[in-house]
């Protein structure tokens, strides 16, 4: 987002009273609000039933089904705040248009959400060989500056949208604060030792939220969004308490595709990749964990000086040969065909993957379809909409590779029309 020149004339107004006049730890933690539900902030949900393509399946075309035209539209304006703590440093004020619909039936709830991006980010941290240096490095997840400030690179992070809901009505603090119940404030919870940076967090053990957080990288290629919650961490200081629901084997959903070798014939140590597939041509930027256990990816074993991997079936990949060219290379903006993703992808499992998930690129930025049952029977990790009350929610966008710095919406409430 650092390369968007939009900028809000102000924050909104609740992030103003929370950011400006609040002083919290994770075991004192009070904020006040003056939000209020509007129309503006009411997102409808009428009956009707999607259709997504389920896991597994082929990509989805980016046609809305004609049972969307009957659902309304909720348009909001989200915005970066300026928490005070440097959290949001060099991407305050920048904003992006978010349109939700929604619809369920008697099983499932859906989403249908659009939003803005300038280009289409769906790598995270590629490999990339510098010729000059002899080494392979990865992409960077923030924007590189020239010493006048002018963009020269952009960054490599994947674009996002989390949306947000209280577990159980478990967090209070939730229901007039929604996602802000949980801001990135009070860095260090009082201990002055740790830099300004931002934590997420609950304030009692007790308190859970529902995290929903659709990365490119998994949707595009599993047809899934990565489902979370956020806790207290059992009053654990000084950390994010972002966790993943519980998965039914710890290696689904792959991995960081990162290794650290000594260059044969020295005592130097380097990273490089764990994985690649030797005719490269990777796919929306990563590899499959099932290319892992077929065959088609290969372990790479060593690195010499040169920069040259060797695999553990006795072949090699020499980025500085003619035949490679700049396939391995950073190519003006973007990088050569061959550069090796930096993440190992498979399908989630158990309740991290209760929620099926559709992007599609216009052009201009992103459709996203969400589909997850009224009620999943996880009461500890999941919200319940079976009841059909109101619930309110929150939403956050990443967008233009802004990796973690993003705008907020708070303060919605998800309505059904019965």
């Amino acid at each position: 987002m650092r390369k968007f020149t939009r900028h809000s004339g102000a924050i909104l107004l609740i992030a103003t009273i929370i950011f400006t006049a609040v002083n919290c730890t994770k075991n004192n933690q009070v904020i006040d609000s003056n939000s209020s539900t509007t129309a503006a902030t009411i997102l409808n949900s009428i009956k009707g039933t999607a259709t997504l393509q389920p896991i597994g399946g082929s990509a989805w075309d980016g046609t809305i089904e004609a049972a969307w035209a009957n659902a309304p539209k909720l348009s909001v304006l989200a915005t970066v705040p300026a928490p005070g703590n440097n959290t949001f440093t060099g991407y305050n004020g920048n904003t992006d248009s978010i349109t939700i619909r929604s619809m369920y039936d008697a099983a499932n709830i859906y989403f249908l959400v659009e939003f803005n991006s300038d280009f289409k980010s769906v790598y995270s941290s590629p490999w990339y060989f510098n010729p000059t240096t002899k080494l392979w490095a990865q992409e960077v997840a923030t924007p590189s500056k020239n010493a006048d400030g002018v963009t020269f690179r952009p960054s490599f992070s994947q674009d996002q949208f989390v949306i947000m809901f209280n577990i159980n009505n478990s967090c209070p603090s939730f229901n007039t604060l929604s996602c802000y119940a949980a801001c990135h404030i009070n860095t260090g919870y009082g201990d002055s030792s740790v830099g300004a940076s931002g934590t997420m967090h609950t304030v009692g053990s007790s308190e859970i939220l529902d995290v929903w957080r659709a990365r490119t990288i998994q949707v595009l290629n599993e047809n899934q969004l990565n489902d979370c919650y956020i806790w207290d961490g059992g009053g654990v200081l000084n950390k994010n308490e972002v966790t993943a629901d519980p998965m039914a084997a710890t290696s689904d959903g792959g991995f960081s595709n990162k290794q650290t070798k000594t260059i044969t014939g020295t005592t130097t140590k380097v990273s490089i990749p764990t994985w690649v597939i030797p005719a490269g041509g990777y796919s929306n930027g990563v590899i499959f964990q099932k290319d892992t256990l077929s065959g088609t990816a290969i372990k790479v074993t060593a690195v010499d000086t040169n920069g040259v991997l060797t695999l553990a079936n006795g072949s090699k990949i020499d980025p500085r040969t003619s035949a490679s060219g700049t396939n391995y290379q950073q190519v003006g903006y973007g990088d050569g065909p061959n550069c090796i993703p930096g993440s190992i992808v498979s399908n989630y499992t158990g309740s991290r993957g209760d929620v099926t998930a559709n992007y599609y690129w216009t052009g201009t930025g992103w459709r996203l379809l969400l589909s997850r049952k009224l009620n999943t029977g996880d009461t500890k990790y999941d919200a319940d909409f079976s009841s059909l009350a109101d619930q309110p929610f929150g939403v956050g966008v990443m967008f233009d590779g802004a990796d973690n710095q993003h705008a907020i919406v708070p303060g919605l409430t998800l309505h059904f029309k019965k």
